[in-house]
Order: structure tokens, then sequence, then C-alpha cells
């Protein structure tokens, strides 16, 4: 295929996605247990059910899920390319564990943060436990002033393993009303998302089409390898830095706001380079976009396949990104074999 025609296809991509996920949203809207059309949305009378339906309830649920979903690809599309594998995500750096241990800690012990309601207590703490576990798994990972990717991939396994266990310790002390909130949190939701919820995190899921354009040159010449990226101008150790310290930022946002929703950082940035290729000028927007728009259809399945009733989305996240992640081990298998 000529440079040209590969350039095109990934233009052409790039746009579909987008449009994907503004129709996404538009169309997702209509979803639930109450049906709200757009003419009634838009052009209702003001005040009426259907308004208050669509603007305080839908809509920032699904905007809410768009950034959610488009964060999480991104934020793979990140870790697949720090350890220059397409089948890792950054649950593997300890981020997403660190982030569910300490909205542990919140749920069974209780919060107490001034000025916030106790579920905000949650998110907070839950925000600043990615972050946290991310530098932490960073600093164990330093070896003299290096980083070493692959002693950054085993102290993850650590932490996550330590996380775990310790959300073990708190599901056995926790009593039935926690335990339950304990489960729907590990299980991942967006019944929580609201206006006041967007306004107050939802800027950090913005930071990946604020920061992609700074990050796509340093990491094409990166995927070139440490050494080669070195030779050509690129500080590898300030650029793992910042890597590491936006998936923790956008990760842990994500995962304070709605809990444990899995595979979609796995799964869509390598869908995304099995047709585009390497290039990060068009992957991480493409990821961003196309894992918003999959996340936003996911909710919507979720919130209507049993209305009133509401299924959790990281069971279906879980139950369609499993077969897509064995079926990427066994083509990876064939192209080693």
């Amino acid at each position: 295929m000529e440079i040209s025609q590969i350039g095109r296809r990934r233009v052409y991509f790039l746009s579909f996605t987008i449009v994907l996920s503004v129709v996404t949203i538009l169309f997702v809207s209509n979803w639930g247990a109450f049906t709200v059309s757009l003419t009634d949305a838009f052009f209702g009378e003001k005040g009426s059910l259907a308004k208050e339906v669509f603007w305080n309830l839908r809509f920032p649920r699904v905007i809410l899920a768009t950034l959610l979903g488009g964060s999480l690809a991104w934020s793979g599309a990140l870790a697949q390319g720090l350890f220059r594998n397409p089948i890792v995500d950054p649950g593997l750096v300890g981020i997403t564990a660190g982030s569910a241990f300490f909205a542990s800690i919140g749920i069974v012990l209780g919060t107490n943060i001034p000025d916030f309601p106790p579920v905000w207590g949650v998110i907070i703490l839950s925000f600043v436990g990615g972050i946290t576990t991310g530098f932490l798994v960073y600093i164990l990972a330093r070896v003299h002033g290096k980083t070493e990717i692959n002693t950054l991939l085993l102290t993850g396994i650590a932490i996550n393993a330590l996380c775990f266990a310790g959300i073990g310790i708190l599901s056995y002390i926790a009593n039935d009303a926690q335990l339950r909130n304990l489960s729907l949190w590990n299980m991942g939701s967006l019944g929580g998302a609201s206006w006041t919820t967007l306004l107050r995190l939802g800027p950090l899921l913005l930071l990946p089409l604020i920061v992609s354009p700074f990050l796509a040159g340093p990491m094409n010449v990166f995927a070139l390898g440490e050494r080669e990226a070195m030779h050509l101008g690129i500080s590898v150790e300030i650029l793992k830095s910042v890597l590491i310290l936006l998936i923790g930022v956008t990760v842990g946002a994500c995962v304070s706001l709605s809990g444990n929703i899995s595979f979609v950082g796995l799964a869509v940035p390598h869908i995304v380079r099995l047709i585009i290729g390497q290039d990060y000028k068009y992957l991480l927007y493409s990821s961003f976009f196309l894992g918003g728009a999959l996340l936003t259809l996911g909710d919507g399945f979720c919130r209507t396949v049993l209305a009133p009733a509401e299924i959790p989305v990281g069971i279906i996240t879980a139950f369609i990104g499993a077969p897509v992640f064995l079926f990427l081990l066994n083509q990876r298998k064939r192209r080693l074999a």
C-alpha cells in the first residue's frame, strides 16, 4: 500500500470515529426506561418531563460515558506505547487496583472530608489512590536513575496483588450494605453521572484531547526503541515519567467516577492499531473517539435491556472484551509461530 493511501486511510478512519462518537451520543440519548425524543428534548415545552430527564439525567450520563470510554482507550494506547506491547493495559501498572483499593477504604471505613458528601469522599480517595499507586510503582521501578520497563511491569504486578489483597481484607470485614457497594463499585457503573460530576472531574477527562498533539511525535520515535529514541534527541526518562503521570491521572479519574470498567483500555487501541497502524498522530485520537462510542453504546444497552433495572457496564465490557482479548492473543500466537 502506498504511503499516500495509508495516510488517507488513517484520515478516513479518524473522521469515521469522530462521526461515530457524535452519532452515538445523539442516538443513545433516546435510550432508557423513559423514551425521550430529541425533538421533545430540544424543542419541547420548558420544564416538561422529557426535558428534565434528557438534560439532567440522560445527557450528562452519555457525555460522561463518552469521556470515560475515550480516556480509558487513550490511556491504554499510552500504556501499550510505554511497554511497546500491544496487549497490555493501564491495569498492569497497578493504577486501576490502587484506585479500587482506596475507594474500598472509603466505602468500608468511611470518609470525613469537609464540605463533601460521603460519595464524593469515596471518589476523591479513589482518584488520589490511582495517582499515588502510579507514582509508587514509578519510584520502585527506578534503577540508577532510570526506569526499566520490565521492572516497571513486575512492580505493577506486585502492587496489583497487594491492592487486591487489601480489597479482600476490607470485603471480609464489611457489613452487608458495604459489601454490596464494594461489589457494585468493582463491576463499574455510570449511575452516578451528573453535571456536578462532570464539572468537578470531567476536565481531567479532556486531557487526552489537549496533550495528544504533543505526545504523538515523541511516541512515534520511542516506538523504535529507547536507544534509537535517545539518539534522535528524545529524553526517554522524561517521556516515561510524563506517560505514567498521564495514565495515572486519567485512569484515576475514570475509576473514581465509574468504578472498574475493564478491557476498554486493552481492546480498543489494539483494534485501532490493527486498522491504521502505529502512527500515534492518528492512533491516540482514533482510540479516544472509538472508545467513547463503544462505552456509550455499552452503557445504553445496560440501562435498556432490563429497564427499569440496570446492568453494571463493567460486566458488559468484560463479557465482550474477554473474547476479544483471547482472539488477539490467538492472532499474536499465529504471527509468532
